[in-house]
């Protein structure tokens, strides 16, 4: 059987329809009952001789031919494969039936051919007809080899690059397809004989097959990758744990240089309806995936040049975040503030244009775009894992740069919210996504030293995975340069003067980066367990007995960091000095705080 014929067997009505349309596979079905459609075989091409036209059939059938004067997939090529495909199916019964009757297999195949050749050519077929005879019986071999060539399909869709699925459509499409489509919810995917993916909300079936060439989209007709077609890949490859979302978003806020500025008033009017719902649902039944949505018209926001907005939507996300996190310093009430001030800013933003007037001279200045950064030596010190309500679990790394004494993370997710979805094409094993190309874990790379060439990365200090970057592995688990010993702090109060220095220069929010400390407290105190908010607390002491108290989530992520606080507690009266700890510092309840992150022992520092 020729791989045409084989192809055809996997061909449903709705493959069809994305060929052509639904009224010519329907007039196709009818005037197959009065016309005669003859069927031949010539290498890898079908032909088929309607009464008034000679089609060749040939993949991607979009390729295929007929001598009618139509420029598009015409009625008679839709009748073509509708014959062929019965002519197969009869084919397989003959060949059924001759091995039924007896005589070994090769006599069997023999008279079934036979059968074929003398029936073939003038054979009726007619919409009567078409499943009459109920399923078709497949030999088994066969059968294994098509479910093989149907999972390595889903396998090389999967794998295929994010960069050709962006290049296939203009960089304004590209963002409405991110900002614009909720992945987790419109699409229903089906694996069966072709990947059929169906975005529920506009009601677009795409059928998917590798080569991309043989994929069909029920509204463009197009065998080249369309905004359907594309969306439709993304959405197989995040429901895989491919890719994930957050860093799609990050990538196109870091990359865009198009501005659209005719699109603020629908982006004003989405966002208000968006800010709508949460009101009205309210902070403590927020859905998991409205962290997300934040971030969707924060890009949005991004590329209607409203840089304000963006931030202001960052931050509402960040702090959803933190409180599905169940981050002791957020709650409610900090979630209903964001929304309030998003939905205020929204509102000044309406009326400046309802006066005619240019909305850029309130849109504020850009702080999360990401820019060339000079060769930098990046020194690992710490990584910490984490899991959320969120849909997102994943690693940051955090780096300590030797010549600047400044802190840069990198940070990689992936999706939790597919975890319970049909993972067939999901490969066996993921491998980590290790940036820059480097040839290790992520593990080793957050005690490695490295030196970063043509990287890029924001203001706040967050590194970019661009491709643009390259890397060159140092060594791993070797010795801090000595310029880390002027970022310890074992006096707390000159810790609390540098991040009040921190929060005056940057007059808003600190970000992750900037909120990073390393300190060496003298003793380790009051450890016990906060019923309330879930949380082990202790306390840090400097030399001079002043205190500052540390916070550990109860959680399954932290486990390890919490049994080795416990383990440093006990092991103080035997006279062993505390390690350094890199942790993030904030204020919480009126007072200063710690979040333990990682120990530096004394083995990787050179000096104090």
């Amino acid at each position: 059987m020729s791989e045409l014929s084989r192809f055809l067997e996997t061909v449903d009505e709705e493959y069809l329809i994305g060929l052509s349309n639904k009224g010519i596979v329907k007039r196709s079905y009818k005037d197959l009952e009065n016309t005669t459609v003859e069927i031949t075989e010539e290498g890898e091409e079908l032909r088929g001789i309607c009464k008034d036209a000679q089609v060749v059939l040939k993949l991607p059938l979009t390729n295929s031919t007929c001598s009618c004067p139509s420029t598009s997939i015409c009625k008679h090529v839709i009748m073509t494969i509708l014959a062929a495909q019965k002519a197969n199916g009869d084919t397989q019964k003959a060949r059924g039936d001759a091995q039924k009757a007896g005589g070994d297999t090769q006599k069997a195949e023999m008279r079934a051919e036979v059968e074929i050749r003398e029936n073939a050519p003038t054979q009726e077929i007619s919409a009567a007809s078409f499943g009459e005879e109920g399923p078709k019986e497949e030999p088994k071999e066969e059968a294994a080899k098509e479910t093989i060539r149907r999972e390595e399909s889903g396998e090389k869709i999967l794998q295929i690059p994010v960069e050709k699925l962006k290049k296939a459509l203009s960089g304004k499409d590209w963002i409405k397809l991110l900002t614009q489509t909720d992945f987790s919810e419109d699409f229903e995917i089906q694996k069966e004989k072709l990947i059929t993916v169906r975005n529920a909300k506009t009601n677009v079936t795409v059928k998917l097959l590798y080569p991309l060439e043989l994929s069909t989209c029920s509204v463009c007709h197009d065998e080249k990758l369309c905004f359907h077609k594309v969306g439709a890949i993304l959405a197989m490859q995040l429901q895989a744990g491919i890719i994930n979302l957050e860093t799609l978003l990050d990538a196109a806020a870091e990359q865009s240089e198009e501005f659209d500025e005719e699109s603020v008033p629908e982006v004003l009017t989405d966002l208000r309806a968006f800010l709508g719902e949460l009101f009205m649902i309210g902070g403590a039944r927020l859905a998991p995936e409205t962290f997300l949505g934040a971030e969707r018209f924060a890009l949005r926001a991004h590329n209607a040049r409203l840089p304000r907005l963006e931030d202001q939507l960052r931050t509402l996300a960040e702090t959803i975040a933190g409180y599905q996190g169940r981050q002791a310093k957020v709650t409610v009430s900090d979630i209903m503030q964001k929304l309030t001030e998003c939905h205020a800013y929204i509102g000044l933003l309406e009326r400046t244009l309802a006066e005619g007037k240019s909305v850029y001279s309130l849109a504020g200045a850009f702080r999360t775009a990401y820019s060339d950064i000079p060769e930098l030596t990046l020194h690992g010190i710490g990584m910490r894992a984490f899991e959320s309500t969120t849909g997102y679990a994943g690693k940051t790394i955090y780096f300590f740069e030797e010549n600047t004494k400044r802190f840069y993370t990198y940070t990689v997710a992936r999706p939790t919210i597919y975890d319970k979805t049909n993972r067939k094409y999901r490969p066996q094993a993921q491998a980590e996504t290790v940036p820059w190309g480097l040839n290790c874990t992520l593990v080793q790379l957050s005690a490695a030293t490295i030196k970063l060439k043509n990287g890029k990365a924001n203001s706040a200090g967050r590194l970019s995975s661009t491709s643009q970057a390259k890397a060159d592995l140092i060594t791993v688990g070797g010795a801090l340069p000595d310029s880390i010993g002027d970022t310890i702090y074992d006096d707390f109060e000159e810790l609390w003067d540098a991040f009040r220095k921190r929060m005056l220069a940057v007059g808003e929010e600190l970000s992750e980066a900037e909120k990073l400390f390393l300190i060496r407290p003298k003793r380790l105190l009051d450890m016990h367990y906060d019923e309330t908010l879930q949380r082990l607390l202790f306390w840090f002491e400097d030399f001079a007995g002043r205190r500052l108290r540390g916070e550990l989530a109860y959680s399954k992520q932290e486990e390890m960091a919490i049994r080795s606080l416990e383990r440093l507690e006990k092991k103080q009266g035997d006279g062993k000095e505390l390690p350094v700890f890199l942790g993030v510092l904030y204020v919480g309840e009126g007072e200063c705080c710690f979040y333990p992150i990682e120990t530096i022992g004394e083995e990787r520092l050179t000096e104090g």
